[in-house]
């Protein structure tokens, strides 16, 4: 048992602002922990993203290797602080304190990977096969899945009831009801919803309004008084803008009559209740058939997911979720995963889901159960609500501020900017202060730059105009000296972001893509599988249209094609390269290649297709150099030297949710309301509800911009509309701050590039068939080397410590996938290939003394994403 330094403050967090220092924070409290002498099997350490979680294992290793360096005195001060353990003793401790880290397993996971190694855990407790793979994509087939359970049950009337009385008869929109619902599943109210006798209200209703009525005309009241109660139509009256008066004496078109009859004021106030009743009982009928098909669509899901071993991330939180509250106690899930947590890090907390935070709890809960009891155990979080983008996921900011007030966590703020230029913090304080509630301006650190900034507008605020502002502004960066791949745009749609990159294009400067799309969502990679399918399902009128698109890009007629080489038995990767080939749709486009790829590993067409459609791939770059194009969503915990930031293009998606879920204070839904156009009139509750989510929507565009506006380190332009602007809620105005950056030019020696040129086939040739003199034996020959190295390269993977027993099995493992399509001799040729690599005394060498063999290892190299075949890891040292 360890004591705990006074210095050293057990329950924390920090609100941290943007470039405030967050994760050297968090990982000054992860290597305090480890320097008390906790093992880094009790600590769980847990942030919102697989980057974020693989930079904090960096991190905590180059800084425990590194911490002596004088870059890093800061970090050693900071940990000297927490702890209370002077320097000496840190750097004396350095070399037990990295060894126990680097022999131990850690839980520095995301929160998403920790929940799914508790599931893989005790997955057989829930009927689960534990090696379920996880899509971010919803299921191909769950729609049809869903319809025909229902159809089984005769309920396909009550989905076309439901369709009527939601007046919307799109299937999707219902589809989305039921996706929100499995989403909350597990703090969805127990109890049902009462039905009402909605025929009696409505002739209350009708009686009492003909009863205003008559008394109206006998007032002589004018034609447009009269008009508001004429209509027998329940939803016309209710939605009648007269109805958010308290009472008609406050309405000037009814007061003097009120005055004359003063029971025509009290037969309002009835009305107005009778029809609080008509929306509660009309919502008690569409909730009822709701959860009634609902309970269907579960089934459903559950059905599907535990019959494909795929999971969704909805259905990873929902069987957890279950795993943990109805299945099985913390103690059986601490003795799976052969650790019990003492201490509990969670990094981006703003951004924590409601269903995410009740799951860690438990855990959360027996940190704050040992308080007082001698045992050393602490809770810390960090995060900045100003920086919550993710409440259409789920995410829940205001669980900062009562996850600390319901266990008496101290939260601190860190409010020094130690990334962005005077010129940009000064302008983010003007924009945000009284703007934001609660914002604290933000401190520049000592010896900031002075930096620049600039908000200027369009000629004209179309799209066009607006684009060609910001590219005219790209261009002064790069004439002041500026290098293009120190520009970054940052854009609030994909399809901005994919218009800028065609106007850049036209202006002669490069670009980088980075945006959410992925590879199965552009129209030309799309065609091409669309092609596939059309093939493959026998060339059907059903799949037509897949062809159609494929013509519209290639434009040849299509009387002319040829499809007889098909057969349904080719890998997705030839059939894929011949459509290429053949029609010239290469045009050195990266994206056919990263597809090719994608296609090469897989053997049958039907697998490749459900494979492309379920899986985000992520898209190519059009070049390995140039202005970055990002949109702001993406470009959270990032940091850019100069930033021109472009106007949202389009309109704002109105608030159209068809249900509206509250909360009380254990963060369970307490009620579901229905949404019907006027209801605030006549519901409180309802009211307040509509209010609270009006400013969570106004905070979450302050959010936005609040993120978009603090990324710069030294230049910041903003390309504002003259007209309904985004920027508009901070009255942003046309300004200047600082002086822009000129870096004086020098004259450059002219490089010659004296690489070969790279040759990829015959892609982009229309003439590819006059030019091969024998095309089967050319193809044949091809794809047999493609296989072959494919097989070679899944046997080297299957070998652990590359020694000479090892051989036999990774032959066999590699036969079980390839040896249908790899010719026997060959297999001789395999096996002599790695004979011999095994038997290489230099490569042996490589091995010697080695603490870790990875192989298939991702690394994120300047931006773009590449895969190590093998990586060596000695203790001081890596070999690729």
């Amino acid at each position: 048992m360890n004591s705990i330094p006074k210095s050293f403050k057990p329950y924390l967090a920090y609100s941290a602002s943007a470039g405030s220092g967050k994760t050297f924070a968090l990982a000054v409290r992860y290597i305090s922990l480890l320097f008390l002498g906790e093992s880094p099997q009790t600590i769980l350490a847990a942030t919102f993203t697989n980057k974020a979680a693989s930079e904090m294992r960096e991190r905590v290793i180059e800084s425990l290797r590194f911490l002596s360096a004088d870059k890093n005195r800061p970090f050693l001060d900071a940990i000297s602080a927490q702890t209370g353990l002077s320097r000496d003793e840190i750097l004396a401790k350095q070399p037990t304190v990295l060894m126990n880290f680097l022999e131990s397993s850690n839980f520095i996971v995301t929160l998403d990977s920790f929940f799914a190694s508790i599931l893989r855990s005790s997955s057989f407790e829930i009927g689960l096969e534990p090696e379920f793979a996880i899509k971010e994509s919803a299921k191909d087939g769950l729609e049809e899945i869903f319809l025909t359970e229902l159809k089984r049950m005769g309920l396909l009337s009550s989905l076309a009831e439901l369709a009527i009385h939601i007046e919307d008869k799109r299937f999707l929109k219902i589809f989305e009801i039921m996706q929100r619902l499995y989403i909350l599943d597990p703090i969805l109210p127990e109890d049902r919803v009462i039905i009402f006798d909605i025929d009696f209200i409505e002739i209350e209703i009708n009686r009492i309004r003909e009863e205003i009525l008559w008394l109206l005309k006998e007032a002589g009241a004018s034609k447009t008084a009269i008009k508001n109660f004429d209509s027998r139509d329940i939803s016309t009256l209710f939605k009648r803008p007269l109805f958010s008066k308290e009472s008609l004496l406050e309405h000037r078109n009814y007061k003097k009559y009120v005055e004359i009859y003063p029971s025509i004021d009290t037969l309002y106030q009835e009305l107005k209740s009778l029809l609080g009743d008509w929306a509660e009982a009309r919502e008690s009928i569409i909730l009822n058939k709701i959860f009634e098909i609902y309970s269907y669509y579960k089934n459903a899901n559950i059905t599907n997911a535990k019959g494909s071993n795929l999971l969704t991330f909805d259905d990873l939180s929902y069987f957890t979720y279950r795993l943990l509250n109805e299945t099985v106690t913390k103690e059986f899930i601490y003795f799976k995963i052969d650790s019990k947590f003492q201490h509990i890090l969670l990094d981006e907390f703003q951004d924590t889901s409601t269903i995410q935070f009740l799951m860690l709890q438990p855990l959360i809960d027996e940190i704050f159960a040992g308080e007082g009891q001698g045992d050393f155990r602490s809770f810390f979080y960090v995060g900045d609500t100003k920086q919550s983008l993710y409440r259409f996921r789920g995410g829940v900011e205001e669980l900062f501020g009562s996850v600390a007030e319901s266990y008496m966590v101290e939260v601190l703020p860190m409010d020094t900017n130690y990334r962005s230029s005077r010129s940009v913090i000064k302008m983010v304080n003007h924009w945000f202060s009284g703007k934001m509630v609660g914002y604290n301006p933000q401190k520049s650190r000592d010896g900031a730059d002075i930096g620049f900034v600039e908000v200027i507008e369009p000629l004209e605020d179309t799209t066009e105009s607006i684009l060609q502002r910001a590219v005219d502004k790209a261009k002064e960066l790069i004439s002041n000296g500026i290098s293009v791949d120190t520009i970054t745009f940052l854009v609030f749609a994909n399809k901005d972001g994919e218009k800028l990159q065609n106007i850049c294009h036209t202006n002669q400067i490069d670009t980088i893509l980075k945006t959410s799309s992925s590879l199965n969502k552009i129209a030309k990679i799309a065609s091409i599988v669309a092609v596939l399918k059309y093939l493959f399902y026998s060339q059907s009128k059903k799949y037509s249209a897949y062809l159609s698109a494929f013509i519209e890009n290639i434009e040849v007629d299509i009387e002319s094609i040829d499809f007889s080489w098909f057969n349904p038995y080719l890998r997705p990767f030839n059939v894929i390269d011949r459509l290429i080939r053949d029609f010239g749709y290469f045009d050195k486009d990266p994206n056919i290649l990263k597809l090719l790829n994608f296609s090469s590993k897989y053997l049958d067409i039907p697998t490749f297709i459900e494979e492309f459609e379920s899986t985000s791939i992520s898209v190519a770059s059009n070049t390995l150099h140039g202005a970055l194009i990002m949109t702001i969503h993406s470009s959270k915990g990032l940091e850019f030297k100069n930033i021109i930031i472009i106007d949202k293009l389009t309109k704002a998606k109105n608030d159209t949710d068809a249900l509206l879920f509250d909360f009380n204070e254990n963060l369970s839904v307490e009620n579901i309301f229905y949404r019907i156009s006027g209801r605030e009139n006549f519901d409180e509750r309802y009211k307040n509800l509509l209010q609270k989510r009006r400013e969570a929507s106004s905070k979450d565009r302050l959010n936005v911009l609040y993120v978009a506006l603090t990324r710069a380190i030294e230049q910041m332009i903003i390309i504002k509309k003259k007209d309904k602007s985004i920027f508009d809620i901070i009255d942003m105005d046309i300004t200047k701050e600082g002086t822009p950056t000129k870096i004086e030019k020098r004259v450059k020696e002219e490089i010659v590039d004296k690489r070969e040129p790279i040759s990829i086939g015959y892609y982009g040739e229309q003439n590819v068939r006059k030019e091969r003199e024998s095309e089967d034996e050319d193809e044949k020959r091809d794809y047999n080397a493609i296989d072959f190295g494919l097989a070679l390269h899944y046997t080297l993977e299957m070998m652990n410590n590359f020694q000479e027993d090892e051989i036999a099995t990774a032959i066999e493992s590699s036969r079980n996938h390839y040896g249908l399509i790899i010719e026997d001799k060959l297999w001789q040729d395999i096996e002599s290939r790695v004979k011999r690599l095994v038997e290489n005394i230099e490569f042996q060498d490589m091995l010697k003394d080695s603490i870790n063999i990875y192989k298939e290892k991702a690394i994120s190299y300047n931006g773009q994403l590449k895969q190590m075949d093998l990586l060596i890891e000695h203790k001081e040292s890596y070999i690729v």
